[in-house]
C-alpha cells in the first residue's frame, strides 16, 4: 500500500511540474534575448495597395487563392487601401486574393524558406524583424530577386516573379 501511495504521489508531482511548465512558458520571441523592452520595435504599418482592375489579373487568376508553405505564423485578410500593424519580429507580406477580392497578409515569424503559389500582381511587404535580419525573395530559378533589410518596405511590389522567400 505504501508503494502505491508513493507512486501516486510521484505521478501527481510530475503532472504538477509538467502543467506548471506548460502554463508559465511564453511563446518564443524573435527579439534577441538581451534586448531591453524599451528598445523593442512593437510593429510598423503596412498599407495595402488599391485593388487591381479585373483586366490586370492574368487569365485563370481567379481560380486559386495565393498560398505559402509551410504555413506562416499568422494569416489575415484585409481590404484594399487598409493598413495593418506588422508586429515586431515578423516579415509581413500582402498579395491580392482574387477569390475573395481582398489582400491576404502573411506574417512570417519562424525562420524558414517558404514556397509561394499564385502570388500574382502588386502587393506589399514590410520587414519588422529584429536583430538586423535581411529577408530574401527568390525567382523561379532560385536566384535572389530582392533582398529586404530591417525596416524595408514597399506598398507596390510586383509578386509575379517571386516563387519563394526566406525571412531570415
Amino acid at each position: 500500500m505504501r508503494d502505491i501511495r508513493r507512486s501516486l504521489l510521484a505521478g501527481l508531482g510530475a503532472l504538477g511540474l509538467a502543467l506548471t511548465a506548460v502554463f508559465t512558458a511564453g511563446p518564443a520571441g524573435a527579439a534577441p534575448a538581451g534586448a531591453a523592452p524599451e528598445n523593442r520595435d512593437f510593429g510598423q504599418v503596412l498599407t495595402m495597395p488599391a485593388a487591381p482592375p479585373a483586366s490586370a489579373l492574368p487569365a485563370g487568376a481567379a481560380a486559386e487563392p495565393p498560398t505559402a508553405w509551410p504555413k506562416p505564423n499568422k494569416i489575415l485578410h484585409v481590404a484594399a487601401r487598409e493598413s495593418i500593424t506588422c508586429e515586431s519580429g515578423n516579415l509581413c507580406t500582402a498579395t491580392y486574393d482574387p477569390t475573395r477580392g481582398d489582400y491576404v497578409v502573411y506574417y512570417f515569424y519562424y525562420c524558414d524558406t517558404y514556397t509561394l503559389s499564385n502570388w500574382v500582381g502588386t502587393g506589399s511587404y514590410r520587414n519588422s524583424q529584429t536583430g538586423g535580419v535581411t529577408a530574401h525573395f527568390y525567382g523561379k530559378d532560385g536566384g535572389t530577386v530582392t533582398s529586404v533589410g530591417p525596416g524595408g518596405s514597399s506598398n507596390s511590389y510586383n509578386w509575379s516573379p517571386i516563387w519563394s522567400l526566406k525571412n531570415c
